[in-house]
């Protein structure tokens, strides 16, 4: 299906670029003297449009010189309806809640927090399971969810674009659950934050990319690398303040997943 086309070769690289950064398959040939460029599936569509028509309007607002989100590619500054709007309802409930949790001890208390932390042992689960998962909405300062909020808005949203928003909130849920009681065993209930679940992301999305690289997950390597690199630089030199455990056990959770998920695509292609 026709998605756009333009006269201009540096535009018609634009958009391709940034359609292959969100994921999505496209075509692209000469026609009339013009650039066009094609999404061969069809659920990919909308969503190809709406991306491309949020870049055109920034392009405009900003007189050509065009601003691109590191990850995704998405064109739109962080405080911008845009980025809001770019999120699925699975991506933004959860930044909103952890946001919401994050205020409440200076409204309420610390009474929610000791409520969403993990059970003293986990013969307490059976009375509260929930806490199995609620750890990941907890975080201890600023700096800590800006962090994990921003991670898992741009990692969050490409899965439940491309797949769904149940997907999303399975592997979120494995990987909260694995990467919480891996943590738990290691350190004791005292914990809190998405990253464990941020780094089951990356990990799925990394290994599925390889599996099928021309389903347009891969990300980007330097992506990966920094991700990667910020998991050593914690082990060694913020060991004491940092969910290390709670990181690498969502990375191999994430990693698993990614490899079963991306084995069967792989079969059904096949």
């Amino acid at each position: 299906m026709e998605l756009i086309r333009t006269p201009r070769e540096d535009l018609a690289d634009l958009f391709e670029t940034t359609l292959k950064r969100n994921g999505f398959r496209t075509t692209r040939h000469q026609r009339d003297g013009q650039f066009v460029i094609e999404v061969p599936d069809q659920q990919q569509y909308p969503h190809a449009r709406q991306l491309l028509e949020e870049l055109v309007a920034d392009l405009q607002r900003q007189g050509g010189q065009q601003r691109v989100e590191p990850l995704t590619g998405r064109p739109q500054p962080l405080l911008s309806g845009g980025w809001i709007a770019s999120m699925g309802w699975v991506t933004r409930a959860i930044l909103i809640v952890c946001a919401l949790i994050y205020l409440t001890p200076y409204v309420m208390g610390d009474g929610v927090y000791r409520a969403l932390l993990f059970p003293a042992s986990l013969e307490g689960l059976a009375s509260q399971p929930w806490r199995l998962f609620t750890p990941m909405l907890l975080h201890f300062s600023l700096l800590h969810i800006l962090f994990n909020l921003l991670w898992w808005s741009d990692l969050g949203r490409l899965i439940e674009r491309h797949q769904s928003g149940l997907q999303l909130i399975l592997i979120t849920l494995v990987t909260a659950a694995v990467s919480n009681v891996a943590q738990f065993l290691d350190t004791g209930p005292r914990f809190g934050g998405l990253s464990g679940v941020v780094y089951g992301l990356l990990g799925y999305l990394w290994i599925y990319g390889k599996l099928n690289p021309d389903s347009g997950y891969a990300l980007r390597r330097e992506i990966v690398i920094f991700m990667l690199a910020w998991l050593v630089i914690c082990f060694v030199g913020l060991s004491g303040i940092v969910a290390n455990t709670a990181h690498l056990a969502g990375l191999v959770s994430g990693c698993v997943l990614g490899a079963v998920w991306g084995w069967l695509a792989r079969q059904q292609r096949a």
